[in-house]
């Protein structure tokens, strides 16, 4: 589904690298020829995909380094960069999922600082160069979260829609310097994040098939990509409704749980 002819030679940096969507994105960009970065808090899972990537003949460098840490972000770009080259597309798809009611503070500002501060911290670290350069890539996952509220969920679905506004505006400032601009949203991907209930129901997509909507929205430079078309397609009528309805509506869905952290 991705272009060898496109991703073959480019210096593809990942946060979130080391499992998930994130994970797939890195195997299915390697085999098709890009060195890939990647970037995590947990240096056993990088090591394991940094494995694999390498036991399947593909390129690939990481940096254990959490995304919320400014400095320690900037320094993780500089190392990839002198093991792969600039960097041409970076991905931002580090991200957490926390229950957020009865309201917490802490954990809420737990969701917003990695989904929100991480894109802007990695963004940050990257676009002086590819500003410089006139060219280059950047894609940042939100989720379909965005486009309504969710019970029990208010960090994670805000995070989400400020992620969505942030690429947007971002797009917007970077269309006349070469840079193109993709925001993902998708709906329920098999990864860590969802629960053995959400899993058995069959609502949820493959990581990898995930990955490959990404990765060719980046190629193709499309702006946005919804998915699954269902889902989205849902969320949007949802979002179309009037306040009272909408509620009314989203107050019978069952709400997104917290799925066991694992490593």
């Amino acid at each position: 589904m991705i272009s060898k002819k496109f991703w073959n030679g480019k210096s593809v940096f990942i946060t979130g690298g080391s499992n998930g969507i994130g994970r797939a994105m890195a195997m299915s960009a390697a085999a098709v020829g890009a060195r890939v970065g990647l970037i995590a808090r947990s240096e056993p899972s990088l090591n394991g995909v940094m494995a694999d990537i390498r036991s399947a003949g593909g390129i690939v460098e990481k940096v254990s380094c959490d995304v919320t840490d400014l400095q320690a972000l900037h320094l993780a770009v500089q190392e990839l960069e002198q093991h792969l080259g600039t960097v041409d597309v970076a991905i931002a798809c580090a991200g957490i999922h926390r229950v957020t009611w009865p309201l917490d503070a802490q954990r809420s500002h737990d969701v917003m600082d990695v989904n929100v501060n991480g894109t802007v911290n990695f963004f940050s670290a990257v676009m002086p160069g590819m500003l410089k350069r006139r060219s280059g890539y950047l894609c940042g996952v939100a989720s379909l979260a965005s486009l309504v509220g969710l019970k029990k969920n208010a960090a994670y679905a805000a995070s989400k829609a400020a992620v969505v506004m942030f690429l947007e505006s971002l797009r917007i400032d970077c269309r006349r310097h070469g840079i193109s601009v993709t925001t993902a949203c998708p709906g329920y991907v098999d990864t860590r994040m969802i629960t053995p209930e959400e899993r058995a129901s069959g609502i949820a997509i493959p990581a990898d098939q995930a990955a490959a909507k990404i990765l060719d929205a980046i190629e193709k430079k499309h702006p946005e990509v919804w998915f699954p078309r269902w889902t989205a397609f849902q969320a949007g009528l949802l979002r179309l409704l009037p306040p009272w309805l909408r509620d009314a509506v989203v107050t019978r869905l069952p709400p997104m749980e917290e799925a066991p952290l694992r490593e």
